[in-house]
C-alpha cells in the first residue's frame, strides 16, 4: 500500500459485512471525504461477496479488496473499523494482535472502551444510536454518533470520521453508551416488539396490519415536543379499568401477551401516579 498524503482522506478497513456494516460502507462510499475503503472483510465468504457486489452495483468502487482471512488484512490502513457482534469482536481482536498498524475502532453500544485497548493501544468508539435493516442501508437515514477514544490523537480522528458521515456527534463514556444501549433497547427494540404483536392481532382479525401507523406517526411527532410522560394516553393512563379488563378478556388465549398487557398497564400507572 503505497504511503499516504496528509491531506488525503484516512484508508479504512471495514470488518463486518451485517447491516450495520453495510450501512457504513455505502456511507463511506457517498462520502469519499470521510474515508477511502480499501477493504471488505468477513468470516462468511458470501457475506463479504454479497456486500462487495451491493456496492459495485451502485458507485464506482473500483473494486474494493476483500478477504475471509485475517491474515490478507492490510497492514497499514489508517482506520480499522470493526463492525461484528459483540461476543466475536474479543476474539478477533486477539488473533489481530500486532498484525495492523492505524487506529481501531468499534461501533458497539454495549463493548467498553478497555476491551479493545487490552489488545491495541490507539483504540476508539463510534457508536451509531440508530436501527438498520439491509433493505434500508443506502436510505441515509438521520444518524448520530457517540464517540470515544483512548487518547487525544485518536479522538480527533473519530470525531473527524464521525462528522463527515452523520449528523450528530457527542462524547459517551464506555458507561453512559451502555445506557444508551439500554435505553435504545427498551424504546425501539422493545416498542416494534410490541407493535408487531399488535399486527400481528389485527390481522387474525382480518384489520390491515398498518392501520396503527397514523397512530405510531403522530406520537412520535408528539415525542420531539413532549416529555414521554406527557405523551402518554390510553385506558390505563385514565384508569379506566372496565376497558383494560375487556382487553385482558381479548387476551385469555395468549397468556404471556396477558400477563405483558397487565404488567405494562400497571407500570403506566405506577408512573403516572402524583
Amino acid at each position: 500500500m503505497e504511503p499516504r498524503q496528509p491531506e488525503q482522506p484516512p484508508r479504512i478497513v471495514l470488518l463486518g459485512a451485517g447491516r450495520l456494516a453495510s450501512h457504513l460502507a455505502h456511507a463511506l462510499l457517498r462520502h469519499p471525504e470521510a474515508g477511502t475503503l480499501v477493504q471488505l472483510y468477513s468470516r462468511s465468504s458470501a457475506s463479504v461477496e454479497r456486500l462487495a457486489q451491493e456496492l459495485a452495483e451502485l458507485y464506482d468502487t473500483g473494486g474494493i479488496a476483500r478477504t475471509t482471512e485475517l491474515t490478507e488484512l492490510l497492514p497499514e490502513a489508517d482506520i480499522y473499523l470493526f463492525v461484528l457482534s459483540d461476543d466475536a469482536l474479543p476474539e478477533l481482536w486477539h488473533q489481530l494482535e500486532g498484525l495492523t498498524h492505524g487506529l481501531w475502532v468499534h461501533c458497539s453500544g454495549a463493548t467498553p472502551l478497555g476491551r479493545l485497548t487490552e489488545h491495541h493501544a490507539q483504540g476508539a468508539v463510534l457508536y451509531p444510536l440508530q436501527t438498520f435493516s439491509r433493505e434500508r442501508a443506502a436510505a441515509g437515514s438521520y444518524l448520530p454518533f457517540y464517540i470515544e477514544a483512548s487518547d487525544a490523537a485518536s479522538l480527533a480522528k473519530v470525531r473527524q470520521l464521525a462528522e463527515r458521515l452523520g449528523d450528530e456527534v457527542h462524547e459517551a463514556t464506555s458507561q453512559q453508551r451502555l445506557y444508551l444501549h439500554l435505553g435504545a433497547v427498551l424504546a425501539c427494540n422493545f416498542s416494534n416488539y410490541l407493535v408487531l404483536e399488535a399486527e400481528r392481532l389485527l390481522e387474525r382479525e382480518g384489520l390491515p396490519p398498518k392501520a396503527l401507523l397514523p397512530l405510531l406517526d403522530e406520537l412520535l411527532a408528539k415525542l420531539h415536543t413532549l416529555p414521554a410522560r406527557e405523551a402518554l394516553t390510553g385506558p390505563a393512563a385514565r384508569g379506566d379499568e372496565a376497558t383494560m379488563k375487556r382487553h385482558e378478556e381479548l387476551l385469555t388465549s395468549e397468556p404471556e401477551l396477558q400477563q405483558l398487557y397487565r404488567l405494562l398497564s400497571e407500570r403506566i400507572q405506577q408512573r403516572l401516579r402524583p
